[in-house]
């Protein structure tokens, strides 16, 4: 009798370690791959916005006008809002820190030689970061790039961090790309 209630209560737990959860063919039945396209769509959206934002932010400086985003309510909505105005902001704020430069010197017209005119292109596990970042920045969630880990090659672990960061932290601004770094990073 006691022999039997103590197999009764093992054979269940001893079955549910046999069972593999992610199936015959290794898949996560529980993935949601509607998740992953939403964030993906969200990404790239943010991309768009903070692209357009450059751009308009550069007709701005060239053509002398003020610094207001707000001029172009067609060209964001309120879920890129924010990559829009970052984009517009620190596109705007080079150039008239390069036209200020360009002003001074006897070639003008031309970039002075050492002048940055965009970013220094970064590497894939940077931009993930960088878009991770921005995607909690814009969504009002706490700053946490841990949340990500095992979604990049752990190797490149500061490189993710520096991007993730760089973003969260990159405000209205227009500070440039690592102006924002966290130093526990380093």
């Amino acid at each position: 009798m006691k022999h039997s209630l103590s197999v009764s209560l093992l054979l269940p737990l001893l079955l549910i370690q046999c069972v593999d959860t992610y199936g015959p063919n290794g898949v996560d039945p529980y993935a949601n791959p509607y998740r992953q396209d939403m964030r993906d769509q969200g990404s790239q959206m943010n991309s768009m916005a903070f692209e357009r934002g450059q751009q308009d932010g550069q007709t701005d400086a060239q053509q002398g006008q003020s610094q207001n985003y707000q001029r172009y309510p067609s060209r964001f909505d309120r879920n890129t809002e924010m990559a829009y105005r970052d984009g517009y902001n620190q596109r705007y704020s080079q150039m008239v820190s390069s036209q200020g430069q360009l002003g001074t010197s006897p070639n003008q017209g031309l970039p002075q030689q050492g002048a940055a005119q965009q970013p220094p292109p970064r590497d894939p596990i940077y931009n993930q970061g960088y878009d991770y970042g921005l995607r909690d920045r814009t969504g009002g969630r706490v700053a946490d790039p841990t949340a990500y880990v095992g979604r990049y090659d752990p190797r490149y672990r500061a490189s993710f961090e520096r991007g993730y960061n760089d973003a969260f932290t990159t405000g209205s601004s227009g500070s440039a790309t690592g102006a924002g770094t966290s130093s526990w990073l380093r």
